[in-house]
């Protein structure tokens, strides 16, 4: 009987292969994403790669897709590095995705229309966080290259606005891999300074691949985490970048960004000296207003006279004294009534002139006696009278019906 192999074993063996294959291990391939799915249980994605030839499967597992910096989608064209190896159950071979990004300017679009949304959502770009540029500006930040015309034009501009204007500058490649990690580097190092008023990031015009660096993640959260406001000049007028949008102010180009972040001192010097002579008139005349006021009133008869005004208000004052004295004498008159009808009144009530008309008080001991109940035959009582008292004795008692009114 012949020698054979199983089907595993042959899997087996060609997987070998590939896995010893330097080329299949590590590798760029570019093409279309077809069949794209992402399984939400698992966080893997599975797609086919394609172009007009072939196409082949294609799987990135979740801890690579999470790396992602854009949402793949059916019909857009990649970039992708992995390495070849088989499904040895099914018997395939398959790419492993180790990373992938977009490929060409429709991807590229793609990707910053993404990117753009998630760091809107996330507040990135919001009008309320944005700091405003100072009036006054005497220290300026400047990131960008040292070797690059955008810095030349920034510093031309700054010095003809304001010579005396203090610049520091951060010096960062503006295109290329490391250019996002040190543009962002850069505000970050002139936040750290601290002593700016104002940071300009920019770089002169150039395609979309070349201003990619100002479409970074990295420097989108710089910008936002500046303390010091932030001004961006990136590229010509037509140009736009994720910097922008996070930037405090977004000008047109960096000769604008120049122009936004001082004064014109010429013009300020100007406004000053037009404000000054404006003041000094403004002053002339409120002067020349109150010395005519003042010449009317010294024309006035009081100051040439002025023994006049005095005897008016003598006489005022004598009058509000008469007034003053007859209403106090009247006051006191009808007090006086109203005392002498109270003093009457109390005397009506008076016990003793009560007794003057023949009444008594009689009183056992210290009580006064009320009712024939409080005493008995034989008690000695005690009369007071108006004009003195006597003591009785009694010698009967009898209740007598008086009739009430």
């Amino acid at each position: 009987m012949k020698d054979y192999i199983t089907v595993g074993m042959l899997n087996a063996y060609i997987s070998r292969l590939l896995d010893h294959d330097d080329i299949l291990q590590n590798f760029w391939l570019k093409g279309e994403i077809s069949g794209f799915r992402l399984y939400q249980q698992s966080g893997h994605i599975y797609f086919t790669l394609k172009d007009e030839d072939a196409a082949v499967s294609c799987v990135m597992f979740k801890g690579k897709g999470q790396n992602l910096k854009f949402k793949p989608e059916d019909g857009m064209e990649v970039l992708l590095r992995g390495s070849v190896s088989v499904f040895a159950r099914q018997g395939k071979y398959q790419v492993y995705v180790e990373e992938m990004q977009p490929y060409g300017k429709g991807g590229l679009f793609l990707h910053l229309e993404q990117l753009k949304a998630r760091l809107a959502a996330e507040g990135y770009f919001g009008l309320e966080k944005k700091k405003v540029i100072p009036r006054m500006v005497s220290r300026v930040g400047i990131v960008s290259s040292q070797d690059g015309a955008a810095l030349r034009d920034i510093l031309k501009v700054l010095k003809q606005r304001h010579a005396g204007v203090e610049v520091v500058i951060a010096h960062s490649s503006v295109q290329g891999p490391e250019a996002p990690r040190e543009l962002a580097q850069g505000i970050r190092l002139l936040n750290e300074y601290g002593e700016l008023d104002v940071i300009i990031v920019g770089r002169g015009g150039g395609s979309l691949e070349d201003l990619m660096a100002f479409n970074s993640e990295e420097l989108v959260y710089a910008i936002y985490e500046s303390r010091i406001p932030v001004i961006s000049g990136v590229g010509h007028e037509v140009d736009f970048s994720l910097c922008d949008l996070a930037a405090d102010v977004r000008a047109a180009t960096p000769t604008q960004a120049a122009q936004y972040a001082v004064p014109d001192y010429g013009t300020i010097q100007k406004d000053f000296e037009n404000l000054t002579a404006r003041l000094a008139r403004l002053m002339n005349r409120t002067l020349s207003n109150r010395e005519e006021r003042l010449d009317r009133i010294m024309m006035k008869k009081v100051w040439k006279e002025p023994r006049l005004l005095l005897h008016k208000k003598e006489e005022l004052l004598q009058e509000k004294q008469k007034r003053l004295k007859k209403a106090l004498e009247e006051n006191l008159k009808e007090n006086g009534h109203k005392l002498a009808l109270a003093v009457a009144g109390l005397d009506n009530l008076s016990p003793l002139r009560v007794m003057t008309r023949g009444y008594a008080i009689l009183s056992k001991g210290e009580r006064v006696v009320k009712d024939i109940q409080d005493v008995e035959i034989g008690d000695e009582l005690q009369a007071a009278l108006a004009n003195g008292q006597l003591k009785v004795v009694i010698t009967g008692k009898g209740k007598v019906k008086r009739w009430k009114v």
